[in-house]
């Protein structure tokens, strides 16, 4: 089955009229490429705009379980589940909103994507002078989807690991300190 076909949205953003100056030092977060990494999200160096920037990007408004995914350069085929402390929020045009379907699990969802990293990587670097994935490549990928219940058991151990992996590095956090 095609990713197209069992998502809402899969879409990119953009950056506000003015770039970087137009950023505001509070507001509404607009996500890039340097906050998705794999299989987690970071506030460090998380943009802000105001309500008046936010409205011209409605389009891309970000929802609680919607999964990231970058697009271009160094770190395309990154990709994350925002988290809900971040939302509502926009992201920029180097960031993909995949937004799953009633029918897939937005854990599965992602990792998948995850799963699929060394096929992206392969898909970006095809032809061109910089790394990039397209909407019609993502919407293309062939995703195996099991019933929703399969999906939320492998969701639900995928979520225990990755508990597990944070509960690891805070505490490798707190011995080195």
């Amino acid at each position: 089955m095609r990713l197209g076909d069992v998502c809402t949205k899969i879409s990119s953003g953009a950056t506000p009229k003015g770039g970087k100056e137009a950023y505001k030092p509070f507001g509404i977060p607009l996500i890039r490429s340097q906050n998705v990494l794999d299989w987690s999200f970071t506030g460090n160096g998380l943009a802000f705009i105001d309500e008046v920037q936010a409205a011209a990007l409605a389009n891309v408004e970000v929802e609680p379980h919607d999964i990231l995914l970058n697009i271009t350069g160094d770190s395309v085929a990154r990709a994350c589940m925002v988290p809900g402390w971040c939302t509502p929020a926009r992201v920029n045009q180097h960031v993909f909103i995949v937004r799953p379907g009633s029918d897939l699990d937005p854990t599965f969802l992602l990792c998948f994507l995850q799963s699929s990293k060394p096929l992206l990587l392969k898909l970006a670097s095809s032809g061109a002078t910089r790394n990039a994935l397209t909407k019609g490549m993502i919407e293309d990928l062939e995703v195996e989807l099991p019933d929703i219940e399969t999906q939320r058991a492998i969701a639900s151990l995928i979520g225990q690991i990755q508990q597990k992996i944070i509960l690891n590095q805070q505490i490798n956090d707190y011995l080195a300190a």
